[in-house]
């Protein structure tokens, strides 16, 4: 039986349970299909960090006869050692709530040499407009960041790719940040953007971050937005309308 399978079972035997239906219910059947779930969910997780069982065994604290028991449905972790898990395999707790592997949802295999070229090119030329709205000319860059004005000119063109070293050295000297020049426009871009929201997301306040994530807040960040799109006459309106409420 597949892994969808199992999951279209479950799901048609909890509907059946909201139904109220006289027929008494398989637990039996129940937890095993859970477990087979879970144990997909497990084995799926780990795989995709390509993880030896060995390794992850010994991280939950547990032998490896019991790591493969519980990835084939024959038994079931507890809830703290699920925990441990989700630390070690480095997804969420939810993960395991749910019938959505990891390996099926895994990104499209990216044309390398294209991208290398495509991106070269997008960075020289991001570098060039940097570089002509700090009103400098191309020796000048060069002379700033200790190359040839030659390799000024083949890193625009997109000719020869630029070390990022150097590169951090030319941000400076046109006055912007490392992050001008990511790309975020395609699966890798739309990654790393991901990566590093979730770095600035993890140096917010604790409480901060829970009244973020937690889902009943969400009306509340949705008008923090449209309150932040805002001119600062529509915002003098309503400071004076809720000055007027408040008198």
């Amino acid at each position: 039986m597949s892994f969808d399978d199992l999951a279209a079972r479950f799901r048609q035997r909890a509907g059946k349970n909201a139904q109220h239906e006289e027929k008494p219910t398989d637990f039996a059947e129940l937890y095993l299909v859970r477990a087979r779930i879970l144990g997909v969910l497990i084995r799926d997780a780990r795989q995709a960090l390509h993880m030896p069982p060995e390794v992850c065994a010994e991280r939950v604290g547990v032998s490896v006869e019991t790591l493969q028991q519980w990835e084939l449905g024959e038994s079931s972790p507890s809830l703290p050692q699920l925990e441990l898990l989700a630390y070690t395999l480095g997804v969420p707790i939810s993960h395991f709530w749910g019938t959505d592997t990891i390996l099926q949802q895994e990104k499209q295999r990216v044309d390398i040499e294209e991208y290398l070229a495509v991106r070269n090119r997008l960075v020289g030329a991001v570098l060039r407009a940097a570089r002509e709205r700090a009103n400098l000319s191309t020796e000048q860059l060069a002379a700033k960041a200790g190359v040839p004005a030659a390799s000024i000119t083949a890193y625009e063109l997109g000719q020869r790719p630029i070390p990022t070293t150097i590169l951090a050295t030319l941000a400076s000297a046109c006055n912007v940040s490392m992050s001008y020049f990511l790309e975020n426009g395609n699966r890798i871009g739309k990654f790393l953007l991901l990566q590093e929201d979730m770095k600035r997301f993890s140096e917010l306040p604790d409480d901060v971050r829970k009244f973020v994530s937690a889902p009943v807040n969400r009306p509340y960040l949705e008008l923090a937005q449209k309150i932040a799109r805002l001119g600062s006459d529509e915002l003098r309106r309503i400071a004076e309308a809720i000055l007027e409420i408040t008198l």
